[in-house]
């Protein structure tokens, strides 16, 4: 599940980020409202959970979660705020918020609150992926570890992890990946050479069919 931070104090959202990958999300970070709104009307970014601070430069947090509703913008929002007053709390959640969680707040806390309005919309979060693999907006979170990724190598991970197990051909991975673009097969097998560089030797060559992806590190 993808949940967008948008938070312009970058100590907690290092923290939130480090968490949330860890808990099995992908996350997008925004250190102002306009960016991530921005992100979601202009460039059509989609998001299952939105973590929103109050405190934001420019466009505060309460008033873009009232900008999100009136646009029928139905994701599930956590506020987040260094204010405790109760007039606070009321305005936060007039402009449409689901939650909010005054800082410092502990992160158990933050996780059960995101999952359980989660749960309230009817999404369920997946545990991470039995490869030992979580794609994230800049590659992979190998066994804990971020790894860096081209665009190109994070979707071809991702088509082999929707088919964790299974043999994928060389054809359709150039169509899932390269969607159609005049590229041979060669182009496939040297970006697979590139991502078990960085990922380790869990994908694995089928001779003369194409490639598939293994459960775990190798023995």
């Amino acid at each position: 599940m993808r949940v967008a931070v948008v938070e312009d104090d970058l100590s907690i959202v290092n923290l939130l980020k480090r968490v949330l990958i860890k808990e099995g999300f992908s996350v997008r970070e925004f250190s102002t409202a306009e960016r991530f709104l921005s992100a979601v009307f202009d460039y059509g970014e989609e998001f299952d959970a939105v973590i929103l601070d109050v405190m934001l430069p420019g466009i505060n947090g309460v008033e873009a979660c009232r900008f999100l509703r009136e646009r029928g913008y139905d994701v599930p929002v956590l506020m987040l705020t260094a204010l405790s007053e109760e007039d606070d709390k009321v305005k936060g959640l007039d402009s449409g918020a689901d939650d909010y969680l005054t800082k410092p707040f502990g992160i158990r806390e933050l996780l059960a609150r995101l999952r359980a309005l989660l749960r309230r919309r009817g999404k369920v979060l997946l545990a991470p992926e039995p490869s030992g693999i979580v794609i994230t907006d800049v590659g992979a979170l190998v066994d804990g570890k971020e790894v860096k990724l081209t665009g190109r190598e994070r979707e071809l991970l991702r088509v082999l992890l929707e088919n964790r197990g299974k043999v994928v051909s060389k054809e359709e991975l150039l169509q899932k990946v390269w969607k159609g673009e005049a590229v041979s097969k060669r182009v496939v097998d040297v970006h697979v050479k590139h991502l078990r560089d960085k990922i380790g030797d869990r994908i694995e060559t089928v001779w003369g069919v194409g490639y598939r992806l293994v459960e775990g590190a190798p023995e």
